[in-house]
């Protein structure tokens, strides 16, 4: 046998005659065809078939009714097509119509059914199709049609659109409340796609009808979120696979030491110390910097850490603490490094039993001012930061013993 071909549908003739039908039961998962009409036609020269299904293709001898070419060799009576049944009416209704018999078959009068439309039903497949008879006549010459009809085709299923988040990547880390910029790609073969919806936990954060396709989540709290996105294209949707994400509390940090303004000499290694910690996790790092300057970086606590050696300027140190792959950055702390000048004492004077002296200083500095006896056994008198220069000096002093003063720069803290 031949395939079907297209025609052009020619109405004919008759008076519908009644026919014995049956009841038959529909089932939700029934295949109901209601795609495009195509029409098919048979000749007397071109004995085609319609193959419908591969238990099914309808035909005609050049003489008598329909019947099923793949499992039947000619029409019979009240049987044939074998594994079809028939009803008049359409796919609108096909669920309440009562199917039975095909009645363009031998000793029926399928003329009088030319106009009239049908919903066969493919008993095997369970599939529900349209048909409407456009001719039916006998074996007479060369190009006379024996039978045509239009009949429905296979619903046509638009393509399944593709979607996929592009950003964030799965298992990405952010600091609460975040603001996470959520980007999909969805394409499809044809046609396009009219709307990506983006769910955080199963929970709808918005929708995008046009590329880009991207949108923000906002104010995310701590926490662990599977992020979709849902595209839908001719009515037909694709889900993403989920990415995975983590918000996490940030750490908090502060430089305890040195203190705000502290001043030191040159070249000054200066002990540099934090306070770290992170809610519901551990501080895996801290790393200090000078002006922006990495100085280095401690693991665990305590965490404290000995620059090295800077020269005279100021500088801005901060600690950076990192937990769960998010940092945080201290408030600055500034401090200044200075070459410090050389000590000189000088105007002293005895007056009423006080003895005076002044010294030269540098701001911010530390200074002890010791005395002795003898220049061996020394005891420290006076230590103070110096808050400017000369620094005055005054101590007891009795006339009748001998005293030795001296004053020293205290190294850095």
């Amino acid at each position: 046998m031949k395939t079907h071909k297209p025609f052009s549908v020619v109405f004919g003739w008759g008076i519908v005659p009644a026919f014995l039908l049956a009841a038959v039961s529909v089932t939700q998962a029934s295949t109901i065809w209601n795609g495009p009409s195509i029409g098919f036609y048979h000749t007397q020269e071109n004995l085609l078939a319609d193959q419908l299904t591969s238990g099914v293709s309808l035909t005609r001898g050049a003489s008598g009714g329909l019947y099923n070419a793949v499992t039947e060799a000619g029409a019979v009576s009240g049987i044939s097509p074998k594994d079809t049944q028939w009803a008049i009416g359409t796919l609108a209704n096909f669920n309440t119509l009562t199917y039975g018999p095909c009645p363009l078959e031998a000793g029926g009068h399928p003329p009088g059914y030319v106009g009239t439309t049908f919903v066969v039903h493919l008993i095997n497949e369970d599939i529900y199709l349209q048909l409407t008879l456009t001719n039916w006549g006998g074996a007479f010459g060369v190009g006379d049609k024996t039978f045509g009809y239009t009949r429905s085709t296979p619903a046509v299923t638009p393509p399944t659109p593709t979607v996929a988040i592009t950003n964030p990547p799965n298992g990405a880390v952010f600091a609460a409340p975040a603001n996470v910029n959520i980007g999909a790609s969805a394409t499809v073969s044809s046609g396009t796609v009219t709307n990506v919806q983006f769910f955080t936990n199963n929970v709808l954060v918005g929708s995008v009808p046009t590329a880009p396709f991207t949108l923000t989540a906002n104010n995310l709290a701590a926490g662990t979120y599977a992020l979709k996105a849902v595209a839908t294209a001719a009515g037909v949707s694709a889900t993403s696979t989920v990415v995975n994400i983590t918000v996490v509390a940030a750490p908090t940090v502060t430089l305890t030491n040195p203190a705000n303004g502290a001043v030191f000499a040159a070249p000054a290694n200066i002990n540099l110390a934090a306070d770290a910690s992170a809610s519901g996790g551990t501080v895996t790092n801290v790393a200090f910097f000078a002006n922006a300057t990495a100085l280095g970086s401690v693991t665990a606590a305590p965490f404290t850490l000995t620059s090295g050696p800077l020269a005279a300027g100021p500088y801005a140190l901060a600690a950076v603490a990192t937990a769960a792959g998010i940092s945080t950055t201290s408030a600055v702390v500034n401090v200044t490094v200075i070459n410090p000048t050389a000590v000189n004492l000088s105007g002293a004077n005895l007056n009423g039993g006080q003895f005076a002296f002044s010294y030269t200083a540098d701001a911010g500095l530390t200074y002890v001012v010791q005395s002795s006896s003898n220049l061996v056994d020394w005891v420290s008198v006076a230590t103070n930061a110096a808050s400017g220069s000369p620094v005055p000096f005054s101590d007891s002093f009795d006339s009748t013993t001998i005293k030795f003063y001296r004053v020293s720069r205290l190294l850095n803290p």
